[in-house]
């Protein structure tokens, strides 16, 4: 639908307010101060893609992650969940957790109109998540840049920890220290051995124990657990035409979009344009908030 990728430009371009018109003619404007959308497509019904069931959650975890982006000067904390099951867990934006299950409980659908005010509320246009699969042994990341939407998969990575007997209380839970190495970044991490699940945020994992908090050696990512609860949730991921890649080359990809999103989105043909036609991408570099968890 031509308004919904309008609507993924305007966050990466911070227009407030934009009219467009549809294929069929139609006029829409889109807000997304207050995540109105006004018009005859409003009303219209959003094809939401299949759900693909992975496995089914027997805990989730909440997680604050403060990320601190030194170009910028700038930080940034978003809610992230973990779902676990026997078989498999999931990594995602909890906004997106929270988006999908509001969607879900529409039995009989829901309108572009309501989509929109629902991702406004909660977050939307994200996909980033990953999911460890414990049978295959294989971590699969699912994330877009702007409309297009990107998949690839790796081994679950193996992790040299050093264990310690230093200890900390995260969440209500007497955690053990463990240092390593991963990726171009010193890691610390705790992990609760009262909570016997090999298991923890983004790819962290193999310890005797739950991992509720992971912090680098900068302070540059702090993720802590703030609320854990039993769950009997199906978790997966929704099916779509995901561009297959690996993760070198998408990661360069993300450097490149976040690093000058103007020259990124410049020579295309879905760059956003004004009503006479001109670009909107004009200007100097523009760089978004970015700094990654894996530096290698």
């Amino acid at each position: 639908m031509k308004t919904m990728f309008i609507a993924l430009l305007l966050v990466a371009t911070s227009f407030c307010t934009i009219s467009a018109q549809t294929d069929g003619g139609e006029i829409t404007t889109i807000s997304m101060a207050d995540g109105i959308v006004t018009g005859p497509a409003a009303n219209k019904p959003v094809s939401i893609q299949p759900f693909i069931v992975v496995d089914t959650s027997f805990i989730e975890c909440v997680y604050e992650h403060i990320i601190y982006d030194p170009v910028k000067d700038k930080t940034k904390i978003t809610n992230e969940i973990l779902e676990v099951g026997p078989k498999a867990s999931r990594y995602s934006l909890y906004g997106t957790y929270q988006r999908d299950s509001v969607v879900d409980s529409y039995s009989n659908g829901i309108t572009f109109g309501e989509y929109m005010k629902i991702s406004k509320q909660y977050g939307g246009g994200d996909l980033t998540e990953q999911i460890k699969d414990r049978k295959e042994g294989l971590l699969k990341s699912y994330d877009n840049i702007l409309e297009d939407k990107y998949y690839y998969d790796e081994p679950i990575p193996h992790i040299d920890w050093v264990l310690t007997d230093e200890k900390e209380e995260v969440c209500g839970h007497d955690c053990l220290k463990a240092i390593a190495h991963l990726r171009g970044r010193d890691w610390t991490v705790w992990y609760a051995p009262d909570l016997t699940i090999d298991d923890g945020p983004l790819k962290f994992c193999g310890l005797p124990g739950f991992i509720l908090k992971v912090e680098d050696d900068k302070k540059e990512h702090i993720i802590e657990a703030i609320q854990l609860r039993e769950s009997a949730k199906p978790f997966g991921y929704r099916d779509s035409d995901f561009i297959k890649t690996d993760r070198k080359k998408f990661n360069k990809m993300m450097e490149e979009y976040k690093s000058d999103v103007r020259g990124f989105m410049s020579g295309s043909s879905l760059a956003p344009t004004n009503l006479d036609g001109s670009s909107t991408l004009k200007g100097k570099k523009r760089r978004l908030f970015y700094n990654p968890v894996e530096k290698d």
